[in-house]
């Protein structure tokens, strides 16, 4: 931190040459709190609905909540979008922020729990952003408290300290100037990259040249969709120097709101069955061509299937299952799926028998018209991982028990991990084929 300070100190002279506030309200607008005896500044609409958004801003070293408010105005903006605006001041000795430990991502656990107590907040839409050190320290949480926090917005805050290792894959947006003398903007593609490989973004950026901008001339460049489904973007400011900006809170407003911490929000979720759950009466072993083989529940419009597949021929339900709520989910050294009809004349949508007496792979090829998609399979492995094999070129998106993406990559010819996270049921939906596994 040390070598950290001269530099910024520095520049806390240059920020005072600027005077990017414009009118509009002043800090007097806010509330002054307090939560774990450290002051915080919050503004609410005075329509402000229930279960609306949190926006959290961060101000830079030497700095403190006037500065940044008055520089960044993210009240003009919640009047218009419903949302709590809360201006915290950061730490004792020049108000720094905790760039590398968990001492200010704790604390703004405690700021989020106090807003759903005064204001009923939605706590899975908080979104947190930052100048300079303030985006340093966002880049921080997201290695700490990305369960709390749906979208990220750094501004001029590339972390001195290394880029962290984000909990999960997490929207970024990331405005930066071209002239900052400060964190210095050819510093900004090698940083962000850090996340990009991290979420198994696409190599390139699809390039928006003259976006539309109310100060200097931007371009902005669009990484995804990454794993979860995120995205990351860049924006960057021709001639911008170190220095915060009410010119680009309603483009990082428009990018963070359309995230929870579930994933995005309004996504298609994956079709729910109709039919009762399948017991273990209802599972088949394999025989020893090794492709299990279980009844359909037929008599209704969508019916579940289960098929095991293994070089022992065991199938699902067999010893060594995962229990959920379906009952049990069979896991052998190959896969294990449990995939949804689509036709009262095929119950089971891999291996199921029907009234049609047509089951087993001449079912699923009749469904999927993709034989290929007959060879993937889906299980958990010994480190807690879904893993997907032999997807080949095949979308493959993985839902959580709400129906939530929380992943999305493109199928390997092997096997790949495509997601490891809580305890719990999760669909994973393989081109047009649909399985359920549990971690």
């Amino acid at each position: 931190m040390k070598f950290l300070l001269p530099i910024l100190i520095a520049a806390s002279f240059s920020f005072a040459q600027w005077g990017g506030g414009g009118g509009g309200k002043s800090l007097n607008d806010y509330k002054k709190m307090s939560v774990s005896g450290r002051e915080i500044h919050v503004y609410a609409p005075s329509n402000l609905a229930p279960k609306s958004p949190l926006l959290i801003s961060c101000h830079g070293m030497n700095q403190d909540p006037n500065y940044q408010q008055e520089n960044t105005h993210w009240e003009a903006v919640a009047d218009t979008a419903g949302f709590v605006v809360v201006y915290p001041r950061g730490g004792e000795g020049m108000n720094t922020w905790d760039i590398s430990g968990d001492k200010d991502a704790k604390w703004m656990t405690e700021i989020i729990a106090q807003m759903v107590k005064d204001y009923d907040i939605d706590e899975k839409r908080v979104y947190l952003s930052g100048f300079s050190m303030g985006g340093m320290f966002t880049y921080n949480a997201m290695s700490k408290i990305a369960d709390k926090i749906a979208a990220y917005a750094p501004t001029s805050g590339t972390n001195v300290m290394g880029a962290s290792k984000a909990q999960r894959p997490v929207p970024i947006i990331h405005p930066h100037g071209t002239t900052d003398d400060v964190l210095p903007y050819n510093n900004v593609e090698g940083f962000i990259k850090n996340y990009r490989d991290q979420f198994n973004c696409p190599a390139q950026a699809e390039v928006q040249d003259n976006y539309p901008h109310q100060g200097e001339k931007a371009t902005m460049y669009t990484w995804g969709p990454c794993d979860g489904g995120v995205y990351i973007k860049h924006m960057k400011l021709e001639g911008r120097g170190h220095m915060p900006s009410k010119n680009e809170v309603s483009d990082i407003w428009n990018f963070v709101k359309q995230w929870s911490v579930d994933g995005k929000i309004g996504e298609t979720k994956p079709e729910s069955s109709s039919a009762a759950p399948v017991s273990s009466a209802d599972v088949a072993k394999s025989s020893s061509s090794g492709t299990g083989v279980a009844q359909g529940q037929s008599s209704s419009s969508r019916g579940w299937g289960f098929g095991g597949r293994s070089s022992s021929g065991t199938g699902v339900g067999s010893s060594g299952g995962t229990q959920s709520p379906w009952g049990p989910i069979g896991r052998s050294s190959s896969s294990a799926d449990l995939v949804v009809g689509s036709s009262s004349s095929f119950g089971g949508a891999i291996a199921g028998s029907s009234s049609s007496g047509i089951g087993g792979q001449f079912a699923a090829i009749a469904q999927h018209k993709d034989p290929s998609l007959l060879l993937v399979s889906v299980y958990r492995s010994s480190d807690n991982y879904i893993v997907v094999a032999n997807a080949q070129g095949k979308t493959i998106t993985v839902f959580n028990s709400l129906g939530h993406v929380v992943s999305t990559t493109r199928g390997l010819e092997t096997q790949q991990k495509v997601y490891t996270g809580a305890k719990g049921v999760y669909i994973v939906k393989v081109g047009s084929r649909t399985f359920k596994t549990a971690l």
